[in-house]
């Protein structure tokens, strides 16, 4: 009987899990101006911007070498459903969300190091083209 029990309890539970958490697939095709001042960070390499209403949650556009940025959606892999999960700050090349705490390196694809979160950020591509960053999927 208390087999039955158990057996009951856990197939409600993982029953109840959201089938929805994980990071949206949404459509980016943002042409980013480097000479602008708003992005005048980027023309240092290790710095970097945060760019709102794009991605799911913004994106965050890292500049690793002298022609080579990466660009990643500002939502956390860790729950991503929840409101808190952005990236809310970027501390040298290491990106962390104070909602878990969960930590990312910008220089090495995203990958999480530290928190519970065990998935890297999701990445967009991007190309370089003058003046102009083109951050797509």
């Amino acid at each position: 009987m208390k087999i039955r029990i158990l057996t009951v309890g856990l197939l409600l539970f993982f029953a109840c899990q959201k089938e929805d958490d994980f990071i949206q697939n949404v459509m980016v095709d943002y042409n980013l101006n480097l000479s602008l001042p708003l992005f005048s960070d980027l023309q240092t390499v290790g710095n970097y911007v945060f760019i709102a209403n794009e991605g799911v949650k913004g994106i965050i556009v890292y500049r690793q070498d002298f022609n080579l940025y990466k660009t990643y959606d500002r939502n956390c892999s860790y729950e991503p459903s929840l409101t808190c999960a952005r990236i809310d700050s970027v501390n040298s090349s290491i990106a962390i969300c104070n909602c878990c705490n969960s930590k990312f390196l910008l220089n090495q694809n995203g990958d999480a190091i530290d928190g519970p979160a065990i998935l890297p950020l999701k990445e967009y591509s991007n190309n370089l083209s003058g003046d102009f960053l083109y951050i797509y999927n």
